[in-house]
């Protein structure tokens, strides 16, 4: 799809292709431990998750129909990522049961201020392949939108393959919309390399600052989103966390300032940004109103200790609150 094509076109559901496992969060940790010692937070959570499993809650709480299509292992927290993800109404039949498989899992080592760092161990999602993709693409056929997240966390589903994929959807008049994760080798020029690969098929891109500037070398969202446009897609994202979101198509350029709020955690925010804008993308806002939306679904998020995810009334009393130019829906 090209995103100058009619915007009924976007009206469908979301598909979603990537990882998923769950998260222990431990909050409030001081400090991170040294070999041989230990520290300790003051609250502690497991919850379903991955780039997939997040993004698949937030859209959902916005009213929006979603799918996903990934793999979990049939043990106790399997069942609970699909068990967890029914309950919110998400399509789950796309999900891959390995055998004897476990379940990948992170450790989410939150401090104080809601800055996060993590401990993972893949599980089934390393098992993840072009091939599982390819067995449940049914599930694309009625989306608009297919999101391929959490890619360095699904390493047997390489980004060239991936970038065939995209170019699959896109041949099918589907909206592609990218946002790998960060990269556990620390972005290494065959990478990079890759990574421009799939850009080439990717209408929508949507990593954080700190992704941006790794794999462009550039010290500002600005540069850094016009460096990323220039390996192929149509828009670029730029999620700043605290210091707001940047946006670029063409040559326009688009930046909306953060909503202040006492942070709780902040594991799960980018994830949560993407479905924000994604709402007002599928309403044909204007993109700075995109911005502002996923600012907000973002910000209630995070702010929150129990039952996270925002509903979209809440959504947008807060957004029209904070952004006077939001439309009405």
């Amino acid at each position: 799809m090209n995103i100058s094509q009619p915007q009924k076109l976007l009206q469908g559901p979301v598909c979603i292709i990537g990882n998923l496992c769950v998260d222990l969060i431990i909050r409030n940790v001081p400090s991170m431990p040294f070999w041989g010692q230990e520290v300790i937070g003051s609250q502690h959570t497991l919850a379903s998750s991955g780039q997939t499993g997040y993004t698949a809650f937030a859209l959902r709480r916005l009213g929006i129909p979603t799918s996903v299509v990934g793999s979990v292992g049939d043990d106790i927290n399997g069942k609970q990522v699909i068990q967890d993800l029914n309950s919110y109404e998400i399509d789950t039949a796309g999900v891959i049961v390995i055998p004897g498989g476990q379940t990948g899992i992170s450790v989410a080592i939150v401090r104080e201020d809601g800055e996060r760092a993590f401990v993972s161990s893949l599980g089934t999602s390393q098992d993840f392949t072009e091939e599982m993709v390819l067995s449940q693409w049914g599930k694309t056929t009625l989306a608009s939108i297919v999101c391929f997240v959490g890619l360095f966390n699904t390493p047997n589903l390489k980004l060239t393959s991936a970038a065939g994929l995209m170019k699959k959807a896109r041949q099918a008049n589907k909206l592609t919309m990218l946002d790998t994760g960060w990269d556990l080798n620390n972005w290494q020029p065959d990478t990079i390399k890759d990574l421009k690969v799939i850009l080439q098929e990717t209408n929508l891109f949507m990593p954080n600052f700190e992704e941006a500037q790794a794999i462009t070398g550039e010290k500002t969202p600005q540069e850094a989103a016009a460096a990323l446009q220039s390996f192929g897609p149509e828009i670029v994202v730029v999620k700043c966390g605290s210091e707001g979101s940047y946006c670029r198509q063409d040559n326009n350029t688009y930046f909306v300032p953060p909503r202040k709020v006492n942070v709780f955690d902040a594991v799960g925010a980018g994830d949560t940004f993407n479905a924000g804008f994604l709402y007002g993308f599928r309403q044909n806002w204007p993109l700075d109103a995109c911005l502002a939306f996923g600012n907000t679904t973002a910000s209630i998020y995070i702010s929150r200790i129990s039952d996270r995810w925002p509903w979209l009334e809440e959504v947008t009393a807060a957004a029209k609150a904070s952004y006077p130019f939001i439309p009405e829906n």
